[in-house]
């Protein structure tokens, strides 16, 4: 199949182009789309074994014989799935269903060891719900988009292409992690909200510990369902043609314009739109085919004998309710009012799961445009650094506050806190005062020891002085206050360093005069 689509890409490349050039009036056509994405649960075990989710750990290690699909081996449902799932739809304000089902969905891959994929397509945990995008989802409108179904199912394995020149190669510690798949209604128009969509989908199931999110590890995936129809006519006429493995917000933006494009072109030449599975070729910025869909594959649903229906209580789902925390937009909205920030920095902090909590505890004694500063900049610059998250890090949010004390109060300089920070990111346990005086890092307040050095190093460098008194050189005044930060070892407050060399070059002056 892959080397099928691979061969058909360059002639279908150059269709495409065709199709670029021919002017059809876009005013005359709308697209439907429909977004399916898959959610990787942010569980300890897998959905039907106890196995570490720790799928990116050294290959096959994580597995247990219900993963491998030895025989013999049944599912064992986790409770913990079930609860981040039911967190899920109640997140998008969806109904949990008090009756849901487990079927098994027939097909034969290298990366399915089963032979089948336990899913829930008949009766899934969740129905309902919607996310509304707007103006703060970088939208000119407001756009409700409805959710259809939520449902657990587990992931396949992982194919490892390119080691060895002879085969495929098979990693099982993803098969059997626990996803959701999240599938809206076509109610989506343009390429940019599907963009916010996605997005603000991240952004939800990250706050309330749903799911990482992080596209780029493959723990959110999109497939996207694209159709056109002329303006008044009804929105599902069009032909349907799904846009598969859309791994970044920049492939989701292209491949949807490229395949709105590239169906208008089709009607606009009288040509029908076949339905198909197509994929993306972002360095030529068109889809191209992958297999067509004549007709709907045949994957022999059936209920799994394996495991039980779910029968979900009231009491069940009052205390899942119970666990969420208040929703991004609310959270936007108190923070902002709350501490004085900018809506953009709390947005920011809404981003990085668990941040919002962590700054609101490092608040309680520091400053909080300070905190927000210094975590959107310095932390954050730190956690991309080491391609962590903060959840990863070994930083808490009482070592923060100290450095930021510290800062404060003039015990070390903003140099000496970002030396501070890096120590603990990299996992020292002593504390800010401990690791200052370990370092030598006490700041120098002594005005007197700081004019004596000024006076030796503007001695030491007569020509620039005179250029600094005579010419009018003012970049000389940097020189020396560089040169006395060197001297100190960064112990000087560069604004305190910055005057008491101010003052002794005027105080030459006065002498020159």
């Amino acid at each position: 199949m892959h080397f099928l689509g691979r061969i058909r890409v360059g002639a279908l490349a150059q269709r495409g182009r065709a199709f670029s050039q021919i002017a059809v009036p876009a005013q005359e056509y709308r697209a439907a789309i429909g977004l399916e994405l898959h959610v990787q649960l942010q569980a300890r075990e897998k959905l039907f074994s106890a196995a570490s989710a720790n799928w990116d750990d050294k290959p096959n290690t994580n597995v247990w014989a219900v993963d491998a699909g030895l025989p013999g081996a049944l599912p064992r449902l986790n409770p913990e799935c079930v609860a981040l799932a039911a967190r899920a739809v109640l997140a998008l304000d969806g109904q949990v269903q008090r009756r849901s089902a487990f079927d098994r969905k027939h097909y034969f891959y290298a990366d399915q060891p089963l032979g089948y994929q336990i899913t829930q397509q008949q009766h899934p945990i969740g129905r309902g719900g919607f996310l509304e995008l707007g103006p703060g989802d970088g939208l000119a409108h407001t756009r409700r988009v409805r959710i259809r179904q939520l449902q657990l199912e587990q992931d396949t394995a992982k194919s490892i292409h390119g080691v060895d020149p002879e085969y495929v190669l098979v990693d099982l510690n993803r098969a059997g992690v626990a996803l959701v798949e999240i599938v809206s209604e076509p109610d989506v128009d343009t390429a940019g909200e599907a963009v916010a969509y996605v997005r603000k989908m991240q952004a939800l199931l990250r706050h309330t510990g749903v799911s990482k999110c992080n596209m780029e590890e493959g723990s959110l995936r999109c497939d996207v369902n694209v159709s056109v129809y002329r303006a008044g006519a009804d929105r599902l006429s069009g032909t349907r043609c799904e846009l598969k493995n859309l791994n970044s917000l920049r492939a989701i933006q292209g491949a949807v314009n490229a395949e709105i494009a590239r169906q208008v072109a089709l009607v606009g030449r009288g040509e029908a739109v076949a339905q198909e599975t197509r994929g993306y070729n972002a360095s030529a910025g068109e889809t191209f085919l992958m297999r067509s869909k004549e007709a709907a594959p045949d994957y022999r649903y059936m209920p799994e004998p394996d495991v039980p229906e779910l029968r979900i209580s009231d009491d069940w789902i009052a205390r899942v309710r119970s666990g969420l925390p208040e929703t991004p937009e609310a959270a936007l909205a108190r923070v902002a009012a709350q501490y004085g920030l900018a809506r953009e920095t709390v947005l920011t902090l809404l981003g990085e799961p668990g941040c919002l909590a962590f700054f609101e505890e490092v608040a309680r004694g520091c400053s909080a445009r300070l905190v927000a500063s210094w975590i959107t900049s310095e932390v954050f610059g730190q956690l991309a650094y080491r391609a962590q998250r903060l959840a990863e890090s070994p930083l808490t949010a009482g070592q923060l506050a100290g450095i930021l004390d510290a800062l404060q109060r003039d015990a070390v300089t903003p140099a000496q806190a970002k030396q501070l920070l890096i120590a603990f990111m990299d996992g020292e346990t002593r504390t800010v005062d401990a690791l200052v005086a370990a370092h030598g890092w006490e700041v120098i307040s002594d005005d007197a020891q700081l004019r004596r050095l000024a006076d030796q190093l503007l001695d030491a460098h007569p020509k620039e002085v005179a250029g600094y008194l005579v010419k009018g050189q003012a970049r000389r005044l940097n020189f020396f206050v560089g040169k006395l930060m060197q001297a100190t070892k960064g112990q000087a407050k560069p604004q305190v360093a910055s005057q008491i060399v101010k003052d002794a070059l005027d105080a030459r002056r006065d002498r020159l005069a």
